[in-house]
């Protein structure tokens, strides 16, 4: 029987119960339809990377702008982004999702950047929603 090894978070296994595990059955398999929606989103992600870039250095603070680009572009964590910045946690999180006043909800990058693009919607990322849309519904 395999030992529970705690210096590691692992239950150890023989190599060779592994390696009779069928290939659906792994962890990271991934099916036909699995991996046209990943090819999807990738598309349009890299088309919309760069109107939304623009729209970060343009419409948002210089301090917003950098958490902003540390947690969606580097994929730093929130507590990597307070160390970097010298911030705390909470404000790392304020500075990009904001916070409740009041009863309201007020600051925050993400939902400035989801009002200038509800009052000014850009046709290249309209556009870009549609050919995800189809293509979503063709993978599925």
């Amino acid at each position: 029987m395999a030992e529970y090894n705690s210096d590691f978070w692992e239950v150890t296994a023989e190599s060779g119960y592994l390696e009779n595990l069928p290939a659906d059955r792994g962890l990271w398999f991934e099916n036909s339809e699995d991996r046209e929606r990943r090819y999807a989103f990738n598309e349009f992600f890299d088309e919309v990377k760069p109107t939304v870039m623009n729209l970060v250095d343009v419409k948002l603070t210089k301090r917003q702008q950098e958490v902003v680009k540390l947690y969606y572009v580097y994929g730093k964590t929130q507590e990597d982004i307070a160390t970097i910045l010298d911030l705390t946690q909470s404000t790392v999180s304020r500075h990009l999702f904001g916070t409740v006043r009041s009863g309201k909800k007020v600051g925050g990058a993400i939902p400035k950047l989801r009002k200038v693009l509800e009052k000014h919607p850009d046709s290249e990322i309209d556009d870009a929603f549609v050919v995800l849309k189809k293509k979503l519904d063709v993978a599925a």
